[in-house]
């Protein structure tokens, strides 16, 4: 049985916290226990492989945005909920709760919760959370807020951040059974390798496509950015038939054009391209467009 880890932070940075001294990592430090985004993966509960997932890199994709907000522009919320909606209300995301941006290094969503991993300043995100009308208790790490007549909690702590707006329950802990326990999910992330950012789109039974994800990779240097599709299929007939589907994006004049898709023999269907400021080419635009993702969940 996988031991847990007791802080995400730990996880997910492979640096531990004062309060988690005297924790055991599995595999060394947590330095080199695998990409961002599978001890990303291991923050998820195996609960939620029916929904979304979204990881960034946050420290890489600010500096992206930064250097060219024409081509990131879709990336720009950093993966995080509060930034996001603040570009609408206009309202200062650090006075509000207690911290921004420039405090997180990693971002995953699940459904619409998040958990963020950065260096937080507990007793200010504390009194933003309680000018907001939350009540704190204790947890394991941290503290958990809640206000009565809401569902919506927060647990905090000083490198960990979790507000679930949905069924997806994150923790401070890591889970007991996380999504990188499940094959397929491993596999998907396996086959996207070192990604800034990436989208899983939800595990089906009813599809040729039993996973896929689409992950932001830099070339060496950061010099180009380009996005790989990872698909794992049911079969390999299952597999052929999805890629003769993501062809179709691929003849001259199409979105895609030009761009290989590839069948490995382990039945996982692979495509990538290079990110361009044009609509559906720029990093995460299938987030938006969903053209990909609606051509894989048709059959």
């Amino acid at each position: 049985m996988r031991t847990t880890r007791p802080l995400l932070a730990a996880l997910l940075t492979g640096v531990l916290s004062v309060g988690a001294a005297g924790c055991s990592l599995p595999g060394g430090d947590g330095a080199n226990d695998g990409t961002g985004l599978e001890r990303a993966l291991d923050a998820v509960p195996l609960s939620a492989a029916d929904q979304a997932v979204t990881y960034q890199d946050v420290r890489t994709v600010r500096r992206l945005v930064a250097k060219d907000p024409s081509l990131y522009r879709g990336l720009d919320g950093f993966g995080i909920l509060e930034v996001a909606q603040s570009d609408y209300t206009g309202k200062d995301v650090r006075s509000d709760w207690g911290f921004d941006e420039t405090d997180v290094t990693a971002s995953v969503q699940v459904g619409d919760s998040s958990l963020l991993i950065g260096d937080f300043d507990d007793a200010a995100v504390g009194r933003a959370l309680k000018k907001q009308g939350y009540a704190a208790t204790g947890v394991e790490g941290g503290a958990r807020y809640s206000k009565r007549g809401e569902s919506m909690t927060y647990e905090t702590s000083g490198s960990v951040r979790v507000a679930n707006r949905s069924r997806a329950t994150l923790k401070l802990s890591v889970p007991g059974a996380s999504l990188r326990d499940d094959v397929a999910y491993a596999a998907v992330a396996d086959c996207l390798g070192d990604v800034y950012e990436a989208t899983y789109y939800a595990k089906r039974d009813d599809a040729d496509a039993e996973l896929f994800a689409i992950g932001g990779r830099l070339a060496k240097g950061g010099r180009a950015s380009s996005e790989k599709l990872c698909v794992r299929a049911t079969s390999a007939e299952a597999a052929d038939t999805i890629a003769e589907a993501l062809r179709t994006k691929t003849r001259p004049g199409a979105r895609y054009a030009a761009s290989k898709v590839r069948v490995s023999e382990d039945d996982m269907v692979t495509m990538t391209w290079r990110n361009r400021p044009r609509s559906g080419l720029r990093p995460a635009d299938n987030d938006k467009t969903a053209e990909l993702p609606t051509l894989l969940t048709q059959g």
